[in-house]
């Protein structure tokens, strides 16, 4: 009889060690799956509108510096997807060293490595 209550005590012992136990290994499942999601909401900001005047243009950097109405310069990173429009006309970040203080209108979409232009466009 004592080797009965010693298989049945062994077995209650595993049980309450297994349902916490499978508990938690669902619950960091589920959270693991929620942070990973949170994550790439962080990651993907809407694209956002400026206008301003083009202080600095380095197409060495690809970089176009935006001054906004208020002072406030806005370090623009120029991709390869960058559509940079004068007029009608598209033109390449080179051409765009020779409208230094003209107004422009930048789509971009901020990001960790900085503000990535979407599109510029000049105005004037």
């Amino acid at each position: 009889m004592k080797v009965k209550w010693s298989k049945l005590a062994i077995t209650a012992c595993a049980l309450m060690l297994a349902i916490p136990l499978t508990a938690a290994i669902g619950f960091a499942a589920n959270t693991s799956k929620k942070m990973a999601t949170t994550a790439s909401r962080r990651t993907a900001w809407k694209p956002e509108t400026l206008s301003g005047k083009i202080t600095k243009v380095d197409p060495d950097q690809h970089l176009v510096v935006v001054e906004t109405t208020d002072g406030v310069p806005f370090d623009m990173v120029v991709t390869t997807k960058t559509r940079i429009k004068s007029g009608d006309q598209g033109i390449t970040l080179k051409d765009l060293t020779r409208d230094m203080n003209k107004t422009v209108w930048v789509t971009f979409t901020p990001e960790r490595r900085g503000d990535v232009a979407k599109s510029i466009q000049i105005n004037g």
